[in-house]
C-alpha cells in the first residue's frame, strides 16, 4: 500500500487542521481541530452544536469528517457510520494547544493515543480542568456518555458518582517529571479521574518519529517527522521565525533538512496576506510606551493562551512599578505550566477576585492556594495607577466593579477577520468610551458607511511565518514534494516554487505518494 495523505479542512482554509497520513500499515492524524471559519457559517456564541446529540450536529453539517474513528459513546442512535470512510488511527500527533488544531480531538475514540509535547499537555489539561462545556475539547480526559433509555438519539453524561472521567493515552515527546505526573492524575472537580501512566512516544510507537520544538504564539508548539518506507514525512504545524524562541524553528529547519524528506506538509497562514511584520520585541516596546504614558488604570488585552505576550507584560509591569493582575483561569494554567518549564510566574502576579455567587473546582483550588494574592476590585479602584489588569473583550463586564475613571486599554491581539468580530470591536469601543478610556492598538473608523476597527501597527506579532519566510523554510528543508495546508492561498506555493513538486490537497481527497 503506498503512502497517502488526506487533508480534512485546512486545504483551502486557515482553520481546522486535520491531516491523515497512512503508511506501512499505520495511520496517524496530524492535529484534529475546529474549523472556526466554517463553524461561523452556522453557529455563534448563543447558537452552538447540541452536546445532547453527540457528534450528530457536527457530522450532519459537515463540520467534522465523515469517518469511523469517533467515540462510541458520542454516536446517537440515528447516526450510522457504516458507509463512512474507515480509517486506522494509531495516534494523533498534536502540534500545539490552539483549538483550531486540538479542539475536536475529544470526539475521537478514547483508545487513540495522543502524541504531544509536555508543555502542550499541561496547557490542554489546564484548559480542560477549567472548562468542560465543549465535548470536542475534552482532549486529555472525558466524561463518559450514554444513550438515554427513553430515546437513543439523546446522549447524556453518566452519573459522576458512578463513573470516573476516562483518560486518553498520552505519549510525551520528552520529560515525565513527577510534578507533571501529579498534575496529570488529579482533577479539581467532583468526579474522579481514571489516570493512566504517562509514556514516552519513542517507547510506545511501532514506527520511528521525531519531534522538534518550534516557535509559535503559544508555548509547546511542535513539528513532527515520521519515517515511512517511502521516506521521511515532515509536518510543520504552525510556526514562525521571529519570536523570542526563533532559534527553535531555525534548529527544526536544519534538522528536517538533514532528513532529506519525501514530503513536507507545511502551513501557509500568511502567504496570501500583507501582514504586519512586528516582532515580540517591538510589541514589548510599544506596549511599554503606552503604559508609561498612562497614570491611571491599564487594561491589557491579548489572547488567553499567548503566554509569551503575558511574559512581555510581566516585564512591562516590573519596568513601570505596577503589578500584573490575571484571571483565576490564567493563574491555574500558569501554575500548571510550572510542572514543565519550571518558571514560577505566579510569584510576581496578582489574581483578580471575580464577584461570583459560586466557584468551580479550579477556582476554589486557586483561591485557597493563593489567598494572599487575591485582589478585590475595590482595591484596584483605590490605586488605579498601581496595576495592569489582563482582561479581554469577554471580561470587560468586570469594569463595572472596578469603575475606572479614564485609563488606557492596550489591545495586543489579532485583527478582526469576521463580521461578528467587527461587531465585537464596536461593542468594546462603546464600553471603553463609557469609562472614558483611551485605546492603543485599534480604533473605530467609518468605511463605506460602516463602523469598522482599524488596527495600529506595533501592538501585536503574528504567530505565523511570513510568505518570504515560508519560502525560505521550504528552500532549506528541500523536500521532494510540498503539500501546503492551513492556508487560503495554496496556489502561492506553485507560483513561487516553480521548480518544486507542489501537490495541492482537496478537502477529504486522498493523495497517493508514489
Amino acid at each position: 500500500m503506498p503512502t497517502s495523505i488526506t487533508v480534512f479542512d485546512g486545504a483551502n482554509s486557515i482553520g481546522g487542521n486535520k491531516v491523515y497520513l497512512e503508511f506501512d500499515g499505520n495511520g496517524v492524524f496530524f492535529d484534529f481541530g475546529i474549523n472556526y471559519s466554517k463553524m461561523a457559517d452556522y453557529y455563534e456564541e448563543f447558537l452552538s452544536p447540541r452536546p445532547s446529540r453527540g457528534i450528530h450536529d457536527l457530522l450532519f453539517m459537515g463540520l467534522i469528517p465523515n469517518v469511523t474513528c469517533y467515540r462510541h459513546d458520542l454516536i446517537p442512535g440515528d447516526v450510522n457510520l457504516s458507509t463512512s470512510l474507515s480509517l486506522k488511527a494509531d495516534a494523533v500527533f498534536l502540534s500545539h494547544a490552539h483549538m483550531d488544531h486540538a479542539g475536536n480531538i475529544g470526539l475521537l475514540d478514547m483508545n487513540i493515543p495522543l502524541v504531544i509535547s509536555p508543555l502542550s499537555a499541561v496547557i490542554l489539561k489546564a484548559m480542560r480542568d477549567c472548562d468542560g462545556k465543549n465535548i470536542g475539547s475534552e482532549v486529555p480526559y472525558s466524561a463518559p456518555r450514554e444513550a438515554s433509555k427513553d430515546d437513543e438519539r439523546i446522549i447524556k453524561t453518566t452519573d459522576y458518582r458512578k463513573e470516573a472521567f476516562v483518560e486518553r493515552e498520552c505519549l510525551l515527546t520528552d520529560d515525565r517529571s513527577e510534578d507533571l505526573r501529579d498534575f496529570w492524575c488529579r482533577c479539581p472537580g467532583s468526579r474522579e479521574i481514571q489516570s493512566k501512566e504517562l509514556k514516552l512516544a519513542k517507547d510506545f510507537l511501532k514506527f520511528e518519529s521525531r519531534a522538534f520544538e518550534v516557535d509559535h504564539s503559544i508555548y509547546g508548539a511542535t513539528a513532527y517527522a515520521i519515517n515511512a518506507s517511502d521516506g521521511w514525512i515532515v509536518y510543520t504545524g504552525d510556526l514562525r521565525v521571529y519570536g523570542i524562541h526563533k532559534e527553535s524553528t531555525e534548529k527544526f529547519v536544519r534538522e528536517a533538512g538533514k532528513l532529506s524528506p519525501k514530503i513536507l506538509i507545511i502551513e501557509g497562514t500568511r502567504v496570501g496576506r500583507q501582514d504586519m511584520e512586528e516582532s515580540e520585541e517591538e510589541v514589548y516596546k510599544n506596549c511599554l510606551e503606552a503604559v508609561i504614558a498612562e497614570k491611571g488604570l491599564v487594561i491589557a488585552d491579548f489572547s488567553p493562551r499567548n503566554f509569551e505576550r503575558l511574559d512581555s507584560f510581566m516585564k512591562i509591569a516590573k519596568d513601570t512599578g505596577r503589578k500584573l493582575v490575571v484571571l483565576t483561569k490564567d493563574a491555574y494554567a500558569l501554575e500548571a505550566m510550572k510542572c514543565t518549564d519550571r518558571k514560577d510566574r505566579m510569584r510576581e502576579l496578582l489574581i483578580y477576585k471575580d464577584l461570583k455567587a459560586s466557584l468551580d473546582g479550579f477556582e476554589k483550588e486557586i483561591r485557597q492556594k493563593f489567598a494572599e494574592k487575591l485582589l478585590d476590585p475595590n482595591e484596584i479602584a483605590k490605586s488605579f495607577g498601581s496595576y495592569i489588569v489582563c482582561f479581554s473583550f469577554w471580561d470587560i463586564k468586570h469594569l463595572l466593579d472596578i469603575k475606572p475613571k479614564g485609563g488606557t486599554y492596550v489591545y495586543s491581539s489579532s485583527e478582526a477577520y469576521t463580521e461578528d468580530q467587527v461587531i465585537d470591536f464596536q461593542r468594546l469601543s462603546n464600553w471603553l468610551q463609557f469609562f472614558g478610556m483611551k485605546v492603543k492598538g485599534f480604533s473605530i473608523t467609518e468605511r463605506d458607511g460602516k463602523l469598522v476597527p482599524e488596527f495600529e501597527k506595533g501592538y501585536h506579532a503574528s504567530g505565523h511565518a511570513s510568505a518570504s519566510e515560508i519560502l525560505e523554510i521550504v528552500k532549506n528543508i528541500a523536500p521532494e514534494t510540498i503539500i501546503p495546508v492551513h492556508t487560503q492561498n495554496p496556489e502561492f506555493f506553485r507560483i513561487n516554487l516553480k521548480d518544486a513538486n507542489v501537490m495541492l490537497a482537496e478537502n477529504g481527497k486522498r493523495i497517493d505518494i508514489m
